[in-house]
């Protein structure tokens, strides 16, 4: 008996220890690296290179890109391994299943050193597990350029904090101009001229402008073939007329919701008197025929159609973030891809006259992630941190120094006319190519690097050459000028939500914004009425949940964004 027991007990211990060394295994693989800091190679701080003294190898996940040939022999790669005395191991997965190998390796426990440009759910596996580190502490230190470039950009380090306030991922910031402010319409300069009209500056104005338009064959065919205005549901680039008509009666963003910050307090427009007197303008000209119908049910490749329809030129005006989505030269020709130029926002009947400035799209979280598990964390941060540099930044992007650019010589201008920094050699690559990393992981391009390329001053903006100054011309001049003034008026910034938020508002932000959207079509074809039917619809949005999902996102905004 007492060997029966004996054994038995044996047996236990045994079980026991194994169990606990299983949890040990699995746990330690979640906990931060244990190795003592003086048995690795130290990273040197600040600025100066080569980053450690001995070779070091630091392992990288990186997502599969086809214009990328080969990570470990690309020329950007070598060239910074020899800068930063770092060799990376390029650990690449298919792009076609990145989600799932990502999840494969996050609950694997084996990571590696840095996650380039590979995003993940920060909330469960950075905040809940502490599976990477926050960088906060070692940012001064080991990033000193990330830390100028997060001081310099109003509302990056708001973007990038997660729901406990640390940080754990570098964002990637590129700097689109026109796309800041790209809620356009562009409009028929020919027709205008044709007709002896001027651009419209108001509501009425257009309105008139586009009856022209309809009755008045600007197109000389002697037809009434003309569609006065059009855009597209699906498929294009802000190609809903309502985000361009909706700003000249109240401040106006793109999501679903039309959410908006005004006094640091979250709002929506969607159940506002402003709202619905813009729908009821926009009502007027679907009605009319003004506002070509199929604008709520057709998608973008219709709306190209319109534009280059081959028997004569029907389209007076078209809503899209830029020219080129509806029109352009080689479809068209020369003479008809010059007849649209930009019509700056309208003013309304109360004297409203936005533009919608989508200040914080630049910032793009998630670009570089450090596991708790790195074998040199500082390293892999110092690494990163020198992508923040202009030069960094441009030979990451173009290439070497001398291949792929060069610095600007005296007399050289870029797109805002003033001196120019560099000089491209290298034509954006349409091929797969190995002399840089393109756009991959952190990517950093502030207008000034963006405008410091140097342009032919004196380049034809129709042309495909001149196309960026186009853009950046008509919204300097005349998008711009009606930007609200102060952070008191602006869109929503990002905002990150703790698991048991999400799960509040998952499926009221479904229902709300297919409801608003579906409200806002019927409202302006007329088989909902403005007077008759909308304190109905304002009732039905708050018993979906409006006031809890307002709520939800003012907790989280104040959380992220509030000192």
């Amino acid at each position: 008996m007492w060997g029966v027991t004996m054994k038995k007990r044996l047996h236990l211990m045994v079980v026991i220890i194994l169990v606990f060394a299983i949890i040990a295994s699995g746990c330690s693989s979640n906990k931060a690296n244990t190795q003592n800091p003086e048995e690795r190679e130290a990273a040197a701080a600040g600025e100066t290179f080569p980053i450690v003294k001995n070779k070091t190898k630091l392992k990288f996940l990186v997502v599969q890109n086809p214009m990328i040939i080969d990570y470990k022999n690309n020329e950007f790669v070598k060239w910074y391994e020899e800068k930063t005395n770092i060799e990376i191991e390029w650990d690449v997965i298919p792009s076609d299943s990145a989600t799932e190998k990502v999840n494969l390796i996050l609950n694997s426990g084996d990571l590696p050193d840095a996650f380039f440009g590979v995003t993940f759910n920060e909330e469960q596996y950075a905040v809940s597990q502490q599976m990477f580190l926050p960088l906060d502490d070692m940012i001064p230190t080991y990033a000193p350029n990330f830390e100028k470039v997060m001081q310099k950009h109003d509302g990056l380090k708001g973007i990038i904090t997660a729901t406990d306030g640390k940080i754990y991922g570098l964002p990637s910031w590129n700097d689109c101009y026109h796309c800041s402010m790209s809620k356009k319409v562009w409009i028929n300069k020919h027709w205008l001229e044709q007709l002896g009209l001027k651009e419209p500056k108001t509501t009425e104005e257009f309105y008139q402008v586009l009856k022209a338009f309809k009755e008045k064959d600007p197109n000389g065919n002697g037809k009434a073939d003309e569609i006065p205005f059009a855009g597209a549901a699906s498929g294009g680039w802000n190609t809903d007329p309502n985000l361009f008509l909706m700003n000249a009666f109240t401040y106006s963003s793109a999501d679903d919701l039309k959410l908006i910050v005004k006094d640091s307090k979250i709002e929506t427009i969607v159940n506002t008197p402003e709202y619905r007197e813009g729908l009821s303008y926009i009502q007027r000209l679907y009605k009319e025929g003004l506002l070509y119908n199929p604008s709520y049910t057709q998608n973008n490749d219709q709306l190209r159609q319109l534009a280059a329809n081959p028997d004569a030129e029907i389209l007076g005006a078209f809503v899209s973030g830029a020219n080129v989505n509806i029109i352009d030269e080689a479809t068209v020709g020369p003479e008809r891809y010059r007849h649209f130029v930009a019509l700056a926002p309208l003013e309304g009947p109360k004297g409203v006259r936005y533009a919608t400035h989508s200040k914080y799209d630049a910032a793009i979280p998630g670009s570089f992630y450090i596991p708790s598990t790195s074998k040199n964390p500082e390293a892999a941060l110092r690494w990163a941190d020198y992508l923040y540099t202009f030069e960094g930044a441009i030979t990451k992007k173009v290439g070497l120094k001398g291949v792929g650019w060069e610095e600007a010589k005296p007399g050289d201008v870029g797109l805002n006319g003033k001196p120019a920094l560099s000089k491209r050699l290298i034509p954006y690559a349409e091929e797969p190519q190995n002399h840089s990393l393109m756009h991959i992981g952190v990517d950093y391009a502030p207008e000034e690097f963006r405008f410091g390329e140097a342009v032919d001053p004196n380049v034809d903006p129709f042309t495909a050459e001149g196309l960026e100054k186009l853009l950046r011309d008509e919204t300097k001049n005349k998008y711009e000028p009606y930007v609200p003034k102060t952070d008191a008026l602006s869109v929503l910034p990002p905002i990150k939500f703790k698991a048991n938020e999400s799960q509040q508002i998952q499926t009221i932000s479904v229902e709300l914004a297919n409801y608003v959207k579906e409200s806002a079509v019927r409202f302006i074809m007329g088989d909902l009425n403005l007077d008759a039917d909308w304190n109905k619809y304002v009732e039905s949005l708050n018993n979906i949940g409006l006031e809890q999902y307002l709520e939800t996102y003012q907790k989280a905004y104040d959380r992220q964004y509030k000192e």
